[in-house]
């Protein structure tokens, strides 16, 4: 049995004789504990032996790492005005302390993406999976997408890759270029059967009515074209909306190997009926379309929304203006496996004063998401369009708080994050 040695050192007073001791650790033990470490003490410990430094790049070691690590999970926050993106422990958060969070560098998009500020482009946040957080840069002026790969945990980053230019009869107005860039909608996530991290793109052109879908991969660096998208995704309609400003910071959602998004089939919806969801198999590259929940009886004001709650897919929406409601999927893909998990009426979460179409006395229209359901179903995160502060609500005694953060934060942006050794050159 192989083993780590480690010299330990007693103090002073100890015996002149007992000067050092080694004691022997079989390399089973020290990949446990080193394991179970976040990767801040993890990446300190790489140094006790070749052992240990030899686990950073081992991919059973990462996943095992990796599976531990979930039991901690982060949200990733976005901030506005400095633009930093910064991990912060859900526990800390549903404790609910005055935060600031700070302008540390390697958390600034700018220097992240640049390593200097750029006013040519812009970037955002695309996604998270398994501790890898995909950013999107956009530059008006040269016309094109690229995407970097970080992780904050380790402090690593891609190259610029997946490099998409925007067709030569619409660079010739900023205006255009804007425009184009808007019709674009991504999802970042992991492909189970090829083990490989992969972005869907769908552009939505408008003037024939249908939606083109490319896949790329993060181990070639080349986007392909699959099967134009079955549908119309919901943030391409309604993008003169008057909460199109919330819609437009919102992408697909990835679960467990699957891109998917909220559409519809006609441009105007009429009906219920026009709703669907449609879901992308990251292996197969294929569609599968699954409708609504039955309970979802009438037109709600402000469009619905799917997420992802303790991964489970969730369906959310206004009803009547005076209730919060979120279905769950329990079983993914099964119809009858929706399950509402919550009704609750706005007075409840402290929020009131809305007017016959869903407006505050601040001439602020309501549109909520669900950001967070922590494990035993008993607390909820929720992100509001009519406050900076996110909700916290308890549902076992229906108390109500809002987060005390000092820094403006732009929770529809909010990702769910893990830390992980999970490297950037996938």
């Amino acid at each position: 049995m192989q083993a780590v040695k480690m010299n330990i050192h007693p103090s002073h007073s100890q015996h002149s004789s007992n000067t050092s001791q080694s004691v022997f650790l079989p390399n089973e033990l020290v990949t446990e504990v080193l394991s179970s470490l976040p990767v801040k003490s993890f990446m300190r410990m790489r140094c006790v032996s070749k052992f240990s430094n030899s686990l950073f790049t081992n991919p059973i070691f990462i996943r095992m790492h990796l599976l531990r690590s979930a039991r901690n999970p982060h949200l990733a926050l976005v901030t506005s005005k400095t633009k930093n993106v910064v991990p912060l422990p859900v526990c800390h958060l549903l404790e609910n302390p005055l935060i600031t969070l700070t302008d540390e560098p390697h958390y600034l998009m700018d220097d992240v993406c640049f390593n200097q500020s750029n006013s040519r482009v812009n970037h955002r946040v695309v996604g998270s999976c398994n501790g890898l957080i995909c950013l999107l840069i956009f530059s008006i002026f040269d016309q094109d997408i690229t995407f970097r790969f970080w992780n904050p945990s380790t402090r690593t980053i891609s190259k610029a890759l997946g490099h998409l230019c925007f067709s030569s009869d619409r660079v010739n107005r900023r205006h255009h270029r804007v425009s184009q860039y808007r019709s674009l909608k991504f999802v970042f996530g992991y492909d189970n059967l090829t083990s490989t991290y992969k972005v869907v793109s769908l552009n939505f052109q408008p003037r024939n009515r249908i939606t083109e879908t490319k896949v790329f991969s993060l181990v070639d660096n080349v986007w392909r074209n699959i099967q134009n998208f079955p549908a119309a995704p919901l943030q391409f309609v309604y993008r003169f909306h008057p909460v199109y400003r919330f819609h437009h910071d919102y992408d697909g959602v990835y679960l467990s190997g699957t891109a998917n998004w909220l559409g519809v089939f006609e441009y105007k919806v009429k009906s219920l009926e026009n709703y669907v969801i449609i879901s992308l198999d990251l292996g197969t590259e294929t569609y599968t379309q699954m409708h609504l929940p039955h309970g979802f009886v009438e037109m709600p004001r402000v469009d619905p929304t799917i997420g992802v709650l303790m991964n489970r897919l969730c369906f959310s929406y206004d009803f009547r203006l005076t209730h919060f409601v979120i279905w769950q999927m329990m079983d993914f893909g099964v119809q009858e496996s929706w399950t509402q998990f919550l009704q609750i009426n706005y007075l409840d979460l402290q929020i009131s004063s809305l007017d016959s179409i869903g407006y505050n006395f601040r001439d602020k229209e309501l549109f909520m998401v669900p950001l967070y359901l922590s494990e035993n179903d008993d607390r909820l995160i929720l992100g509001s369009s009519l406050e900076e502060q996110a909700i916290l609500y308890n549902m076992r005694d229906n108390s109500v708080e809002r987060t005390r953060i000092t820094n403006k934060i732009r929770w529809f942006l909010v990702k769910e994050y893990v830390g992980s050794l999970v490297s950037t050159s996938e």
